[in-house]
């Protein structure tokens, strides 16, 4: 961990006062982790006495510092914070446009762009806050990565398992950032062609035929939604067996994945079979929910 003294003088080198407020509050949240992992250690004794005050200390005084700047930034730029705010996007406080950085999150968030009508304006977006990263991925500038990170509840829905922004923005292929010159390049063919047909309609009557599994999961996402529970996918995990018909069974293990790893899975059993019915990555689950609180939505 860098001293206080490194992290003063690298903040202060900051001179967009948002850029380094964002980057003190990210700066805090990432210290929770060792201050959690010092503690453990020390309850389970694997630390002594004065290590653990030593390196408490140390954090403590970085808190106290970070929380200061924080209060100060905000009190001398409030205009400023209320300004950004009001010209993010919608589920923001801090960015102009959403962040992507695979097909995935892009597949969830374009709609809402081209709804809009701003995806020019963000494919252009995108591409003029990338650098080069490590090894052969590509990144985004640090002060987007802090932007997004604090304003990481409009991506959990898809984020990737590791529930970090800053982790996920930080792995962008090559080959995705080339589909994002690719889109920019169609956009601009496409730009100034006249047409006068309206955008299709989606199909009142075109619905998808969901397995066993799936309406489980719908039903229950329903009967909460009905009792107003939450919907975040935790819960929802939990509540599964409590939704089963009769003669079903769910069990939540380990299941195999790709590249012969094994990871958690849900399977549904049907009458005591000796092989689930139907199963499911729980990260697949995950990112399911996104498309299924979207069918409970009032028509």
């Amino acid at each position: 961990m860098k001293s206080l003294t490194d992290y003063t003088k690298f903040f202060s080198s900051i001179e967009d006062p948002l850029e380094r407020l964002d980057g003190i509050e990210v700066l805090l949240e990432d210290l929770e982790n060792p201050l959690t992992e010092i503690q453990g250690n020390y309850d389970m004794g694997r630390i002594s006495s004065e290590e653990y005050e030593t390196e408490s200390q140390k954090i403590d005084s970085c808190f106290r510092w970070g929380n200061d700047e924080i209060s100060s930034i905000k009190d001398l730029h409030s205009d400023l914070i209320e300004e950004r705010s009001k010209n993010s996007w919608s589920g923001h406080n801090r960015l102009k446009f959403p962040v992507v950085w695979n097909r995935d999150s892009y597949n969830n968030i374009e709609p809402e762009i081209r709804t809009a009508g701003r995806k020019g304006d963000w494919i252009e977006w995108l591409l003029a806050n990338l650098t080069e990263g490590k090894d052969e991925y590509w990144t985004y500038e640090d002060r987007i990565i802090n932007a997004a990170q604090l304003d990481m509840y409009y991506y959990l829905d898809f984020l990737d398992d590791s529930y970090s922004v800053s982790y996920s923005c930080s792995k962008i292929s090559n080959n995705f950032v080339t589909f994002l010159f690719n889109v920019q390049k169609v956009l601009t063919l496409k730009k100034g062609a006249s047409s006068k047909r309206s955008p299709r309609p989606e199909n009142p009557f075109e619905e998808k035929e969901h397995n066993e599994l799936e309406k489980l999961i719908l039903k229950t996402m329903k009967n909460r939604k009905e009792t107003g529970k939450e919907l975040t996918w935790n819960f929802v995990l939990n509540d599964l067996r409590s939704n089963t018909k009769e003669g079903q069974t769910v069990i939540i293990r380990d299941i195999p994945a790709s590249e012969d790893t094994m990871k958690p899975g849900i399977l549904l059993y049907d009458d005591n079979l000796a092989i689930p019915t139907h199963q499911l990555l729980q990260s697949t689950f995950q990112k399911k929910l996104t498309t299924f609180r979207k069918l409970l939505l009032p028509k």
